[in-house]
């Protein structure tokens, strides 16, 4: 028992005195005065604004990272994957930083472009990043060797896992998790003769969309098109169905009321690709969020109750555009669900520390997610390829907007410097803190959804499906 305590300890140590490594560039005056440019922009964006998107690279503003990136980063590259994956890792620093620049107080904005002779802010963020991943090319082997020295990016706490004795705690947590897995399977039948109400896009086409000729780079990530993006996102939109109509089960759209982020009722998906891994070949993600105004409390003592509820469902395409899987999960991490083809192998991984999967079957096509009333939870998903015309229609807009929600008149996100949605945190925090999750229960920002209370998955994951045993014989 000790030496499963001393050694997560003795790891952490080790990693929180390690020194971050810096980045080797080529010396010349204009790329000092980007690195300059944009460590400063940076340097303001986590004290007023928080990272919103990515994950920050030490010493390197001009580059941001996500696990997907990460994984590359421990792969023996050619210079073209090397070259591309720094021309990803660079469009991301600069879409990321040139939203947050949005969200500045303008005089700050307006300071920091004097200092650095800056006209246009996004032009400049994003020719400065491109510059300088370019000229990091230019000591190649240097800069391979920095790039796999990166700490790797994880959302689990281990030292409140050691103070929280994780290997006895741990077990209990399991339980709980099994029972609610249990209870989740029977509530279909229970839930049969509701009056379920129906939401869905506003358009359902019936073809597919064709992506044999997408254009991919050398390290195979596509290449989309706005209108083949679009018509993705469209074919695969799906229907969201609850079992009545009350308030809090009604789809809304965040909005900032004075200093206080409230949902009005005014039913949105919100919208974003990722990608992943599967078979060593990349995998192109469609994200679909939604928006409750609150999980409300089912009794007095009920500590998962709070402000704010969000659902995202994921689709998952081969390069074929083929369905590999579907998945969701709530929007603080909780509750996740694998929905799989009914032709879909599949060996569920098992362990003493592995906490179970929770697995839906259904055909390919448009799925009709039904969620629990109040809880949001998902507990069941089929196809539906022509829904009904007495659907309630959703919009489908870009996740990006949640990233620039109007206040006052100024600008600001629904997460907060540390990535949370405010006010949705919960009471279960102080309960749940030895399974090693920050704040666990709140809403937070994609790219930290540790998915697991019980061992360690995060949602982002590229390799999620094989890790959770999709393919398995």
């Amino acid at each position: 028992m000790y030496k499963v305590i001393l050694i997560p300890l003795f790891v952490f140590l080790i990693e929180g005195c390690s020194l971050n490594p810096q980045p080797v560039l080529p010396e010349t005056a204009a790329s000092d005065n980007c690195v300059s440019a944009l460590t400063g922009l940076q340097q303001l964006s986590l004290r007023y604004t928080g990272i919103q998107q990515g994950e920050l690279v030490a010493g390197a503003p001009w580059l941001r990272s996500n696990r997907l990136f990460d994984y590359f980063r421990q792969q023996d590259l050619s210079a073209q994957q090397l070259s591309d994956l720094l021309s990803n890792m660079s469009q991301l620093a600069a879409t990321s930083l040139t939203f947050e620049s949005r969200l500045l107080p303008t005089s700050q904005l307006q300071q920091w472009q004097h200092n650095f002779s800056v006209a246009h802010p996004d032009s400049f963020i994003d020719d400065c990043s491109q510059k300088l991943a370019q000229r990091q090319m230019q000591t190649s082997d240097d800069t391979r060797e920095w790039l796999q020295s990166l700490p790797e990016d994880h959302d689990y706490q281990p030292l409140a896992r050691i103070a929280g004795l994780y290997p006895l705690t741990a077990l209990l947590f399991k339980q709980g998790v099994i029972r609610e897995h249990n209870w989740l399977h029977q509530q279909p039948e229970k839930l049969k003769n509701s009056d379920w109400i129906t939401y869905g896009p506003p358009t359902t086409p019936t073809t597919a969309p064709d992506m044999n000729s997408v254009s991919r780079n050398s390290l195979g990530i596509p290449s989309l098109t706005p209108a083949l993006l679009q018509a993705l996102l469209e074919y695969h939109a799906p229907l969201w169905q609850l079992p009545d109509n009350a308030p809090v089960n009604r789809p809304g759209t965040p909005y900032w009321d004075n200093d206080e982020l409230s949902v009005i009722q005014q039913p949105v998906s919100f919208t974003y690709i990722s990608h992943g891994i599967y078979r060593n070949q990349i995998t192109l993600q469609l994200n679909y969020l939604i928006w409750f105004p609150e999980r409300p409390p089912a009794n007095s003592l009920d500590l998962v109750a709070g402000q704010h509820d969000a659902v995202l469902f994921r689709v998952h395409l081969t390069q074929s555009g083929d369905i590999l899987a579907y998945d969701s999960v709530h929007l603080c991490g909780c509750w996740y669900s694998l929905i799989l083809p009914k032709e879909q192998s599949y060996s569920a991984k098992s362990g003493v520390y592995r906490e179970p999967t929770f697995v839906l079957r259904t055909d390919k096509g448009r799925q009709r997610i039904s969620l629990t009333a109040d809880s949001h939870l998902l507990i069941a998903s089929q196809r539906n390829d022509q829904p009904s015309p007495d659907i309630k229609q959703y919009q489908l807009e870009p996740f990006t907007d949640l990233l620039q929600l109007k206040k006052a008149d100024a600008r600001h996100s629904i997460f907060n410097r540390q990535g949370f949605v405010p006010g949705s945190e919960r009471l279960e925090r102080w309960l749940f803190w030895p399974m090693g999750i920050s704040n666990p229960g709140a809403l937070r920002r994609p790219g930290d959804h540790a998915i697991r209370f019980v061992g360690n998955l995060h949602f982002d994951d590229p390799l999620i499906l094989e890790k959770l045993g999709v393919g398995g014989e």
